[in-house]
This record gives C-alpha cells, sequence and structure tokens, in this order.
C-alpha cells in the first residue's frame, strides 16, 4: 500500500510539472506574439484582418497587442501558481474556471475595441 502511495504522488507531481511547463511555454509563445502584433505592427497576426478593407492599422495593433501580452501575463502567471493547487486540490475546478473566465473577458474586450478602429465597407 505504500508503494501505491508514493507512485501516486510522483504521477501528481510529474502531472503538475507538465501542466506548469505547457502553460509557461503558452505564456511566452502567446508574448511574442502580443509582441510582434503590439511592436512591430504585424496586424497580419490578427485573425480576420483583411490587409485590401480600410482600418486604422496602428491603433489596432496597439489594442489587440496589449490584449494579447495581458493574456500572456496571465497565463504564465496561471502556470506559476498551478503547483500551489496541490496544498487544496479541490480547488482546481475554480482554478481553471477563474482562468477560463478571465481570458474570455479579455478576448471579449479586444474583439469589441477592434471593431472601431476597422472601417465597415
Amino acid at each position: 500500500m505504500m508503494f501505491e502511495q508514493g507512485s501516486m504522488i510522483a504521477e501528481i507531481s510529474t502531472n503538475t510539472a507538465v501542466v506548469t511547463v505547457v502553460m509557461m511555454l503558452s505564456g511566452v509563445f502567446t508574448g511574442w506574439l502580443g509582441y510582434r502584433i503590439r511592436y512591430r505592427g504585424d496586424v497580419h497576426l490578427i485573425a480576420g484582418y483583411r490587409a485590401g478593407e480600410p482600418a486604422d492599422a496602428e491603433e489596432l495593433s496597439r489594442v489587440v497587442g496589449r490584449s494579447v501580452l495581458v493574456v500572456a501575463v496571465i497565463t504564465v502567471l496561471a502556470g506559476l501558481t498551478y503547483p500551489m493547487l496541490i496544498i487544496s486540490p479541490g480547488a482546481e475546478v475554480s482554478y481553471w474556471t477563474g482562468y477560463t473566465i478571465i481570458i474570455l473577458m479579455i478576448s471579449g474586450y479586444a474583439v469589441l475595441t477592434s471593431r472601431k478602429y476597422a472601417d465597415e465597407l
């Protein structure tokens, strides 16, 4: 019985490490995309952007890039705080629910705010 508990703890630690690494790498990659959009003006990285349509590309890259950078920071922070769930395993559902709600709110803000910088034809 002692062996089973030890392997369960090792499995939880391995799973926690994998989730932490994946979240950190996702956050870093998302941050790189946000940097490219915000500071390099790579608006072609924005989903749905059409170069032929009139739009204020500078303002669009500022709004969307900032939102993507915020998502990146939150994702990295979520990855760093994930190992703390070992203290309270029942909090995992609340943790992921909170993360999802925050990301959806930021994404919604980016979509709604970016609409005013794209001219309707």
